[in-house]
């Protein structure tokens, strides 16, 4: 979308440097004169939406349900991604305006993926299927960013505006997908068996009036709770910092282009892969009584902040020539966050499901925060001396803010439905049996 330009020496010995516009690849497309700043205004105003939204959006998802909140904004992102191409041409207020749109609407998203999996996912389930609802993004990172590219760059397909036509297209997919074939009750779906219903149902806390007013001071004031926030946002701190400002610390390093385009993809498949496997080890854990939920929860947890911890503060011992060394370490440490499903976002569930929704309200708003955060902090660092030096210094700063996450959940971490949650009642041996034990002892 944006105007690029090449820089080529007007002589073979001289220091002079020509500017000149490229259009080759734009094939008559429009494309905008934005300078750094308002790219960066354009980009993060989706964010400044996401932070107004996340606790309205868990309140409001309680009350509509999940389903509902996931068509809702699958249709609406799908209409704004097309409204894209239009408002850019309008002028960069409207483009801005439909960015924080499209933020305030994604608040929506996790807390109506809560409210849908608290009623399918039973305990002895609940790490491995958050797991698998939460590894998506992983593949969202490895597919998304080459098929814009490949669209955008391809006049034959329409070039940039193609692209959010695309995924406006995939929105209404999903929506119709999700309008078919999701429900919010195992009691609406009829695919599935009476003998299923009943297993599910049994897990089910007691049933409570939806008209009861959340208890906001409850919540707000639970250390269980935030607990799960500190961590999340650490972990989001590093992850969105990594994720958006690894490439540059790459070039700093001595690689190109294409070798950074192979090595920033490497990580999100290996996150992926440690992200449900780690779903699915913690369950084994659980059900075979080797750590209880809350010990498994932390021994997680050590994993997923300290392993990290560790990576990025060694890195600060290498320079540009241990390049190689510092790559491992730093995918090594994006890796090890594919575990915070079988830590903090499983552990959700575990203190409240009658108010899951409203944490993770909590915790997107949380995360969206800090998301911001750690890009100033670099630019601070880095605009007198870009070195690996800077950068080695923002590492450490990243994980310290994963040690004391840590320490914090590993002091205030709970694993059973909190007092304050409508319906409590504690988890028993039952909950950890699997649905073909209790088949096989009903005589079925």
């Amino acid at each position: 979308m944006v105007k690029r330009w090449n820089a080529t020496t007007e002589e073979q010995n001289s220091n002079v440097t020509k500017i000149t516009y490229d259009d080759s690849a734009t094939n008559s497309l429009p494309t905008f004169d934005w300078d750094d700043q308002t790219q960066q205004q354009i980009l993060g105003s989706f964010y400044y939406g996401f932070i107004i939204s996340g606790l309205p959006g868990g309140w409001l998802a309680g009350k509509i349900g999940g389903k509902r909140s996931i068509v809702i904004v699958l249709l609406l992102q799908g209409l704004l991604s097309a409204m894209i191409p239009w408002a850019a041409g309008v002028g960069t207020s409207l483009l801005t305006i439909v960015r924080v749109l499209q933020g305030v609407i994604e608040g929506l998203v996790m807390p109506g993926i809560y409210m849908t999996l608290s009623k399918w996912i039973v305990p002895s389930e609940r790490s491995t299927l958050v797991s698998m609802a939460y590894s998506g993004s992983c593949i969202a990172e490895v597919c998304c960013y080459p098929l814009s590219t490949w669209i955008s760059t391809s006049p034959s397909l329409g070039g940039w505006p193609t692209s959010y036509y695309t995924y406006s297209f995939l929105c209404a997919l999903l929506a119709i997908v999700c309008i078919a074939f999701v429900y919010d009750d195992p009691v609406d779906d009829p695919y599935v068996s009476t003998r299923e219903v009943e297993y599910l149902k049994s897990f089910e806390l007691e049933q409570t009036n939806k008209d009861v007013p959340v208890p906001w001071c409850d919540i707000f004031t639970s250390t269980a709770v935030w607990s799960i926030i500190v961590a999340y946002m650490a972990f989001n701190f590093s992850y969105i910092f990594i994720l958006t400002e690894g490439p540059s610390y790459l070039l700093i390093l001595g690689f190109n282009i294409t070798s950074i385009a192979i090595l920033t993809s490497i990580p999100s498949i290996l996150e992926f892969i440690v992200t449900l496997l780690s779903g699915a080890s913690a369950d084994v854990i659980i059900r075979r009584e080797y750590l209880n939920v809350l010990n498994t929860r932390k021994f997680f947890m050590i994993l997923h902040m300290g392993i990290p911890a560790m990576c990025l503060f060694f890195i600060g011992y290498f320079d540009e020539q241990h390049a190689v060394e510092c790559v491992i370490l730093l995918t090594v440490a994006f890796t090890c966050g594919g575990m915070y499903a079988a830590s903090t976002l499983t552990n959700i569930m575990e203190i409240s499901k009658e108010h899951s929704q409203i944490i993770v309200g909590m915790v997107t708003t949380g995360a969206a925060v800090v998301g911001f955060i750690g890009p100033l902090i670099l630019g601070a660092l880095i605009k007198e001396d870009n070195t690996a030096n800077q950068w080695s210094l923002m590492f450490r700063i990243i994980a310290a803010v994963h040690i004391f996450a840590m320490i914090f959940f590993l002091m205030f971490a709970k694993a059973e439905q909190q007092e304050w949650s409508h319906g409590h009642i504690r988890p028993t041996k039952l909950e950890m049996k699997s649905y073909n034990t209790i088949q096989d002892e009903s005589g079925d």
